[in-house]
């Protein structure tokens, strides 16, 4: 089983001061020198050369994002798929935030105009991105771990398939030998 942590850093330097600090080399000791800026930065938090947060978090795993996917295949108006207990509807004059234009033509744009209407949704696209290909559209919560296999989908017609009941996969985060922890420098 392999381990994961996470260091966040908080502080108060500018964006541009930790660019700086740590800009992208081409050179094949890139990374070597990437560790060795590092290795400095928290010396020079840890001897209050620099301030800032520290927030250390560990895990059995990298948290891996949950998904599911709908096939849009000759899609009509009426048509609807739920995502998270907002249902989207197929229309050919969309006025509603959870119309979708249905084409009726191109199993594609239909999928494609699924996929737009999920991401520009004001609540849905807070939990979830969409993406297309072909006539399947793939939502993937938009946080790591296994809090996404609780987002619930579905779909009303036969014209539209879900692959399951709930978005699936997402592993890791909040597991029960995680280890969280703040060290504050300053």
């Amino acid at each position: 089983m392999s381990g994961c942590l996470k260091l966040t850093i908080k502080t108060d330097e500018s964006q541009t001061i930790l660019q700086q600090l740590f800009k992208y080399n081409s050179d094949a000791n890139f990374s070597r020198e990437a560790a060795l800026a590092l290795s400095g930065y928290f010396k020079d938090l840890a001897s209050g050369v620099r301030r800032g947060l520290v927030d250390v978090q560990t895990a059995n795993e990298a948290p891996a994002r949950a998904s599911a996917t709908f096939t849009f295949v000759s899609v009509i108006a009426t048509d609807a798929f739920t995502i998270a207990g907002v249902t989207f509807t197929f229309t050919s004059t969309p006025t509603l935030e959870t119309d979708v234009e249905v084409d009726g033509a191109s199993d594609a744009l239909d999928a494609a105009a699924a996929c737009a209407a999920i991401n520009a949704h004001s609540t849905i696209s807070k939990l979830v991105k969409a993406t297309v290909a072909s006539n399947v559209v793939t939502v993937t919560a938009r946080e790591a771990g296994v809090v996404g296999n609780f987002i619930a989908v579905s779909d009303a017609d036969t014209t539209i398939t879900t692959s399951a009941a709930y978005l699936s996969g997402g592993t890791g985060g909040a597991v029960d030998d995680q280890v969280s922890f703040s060290l504050k420098l300053s």
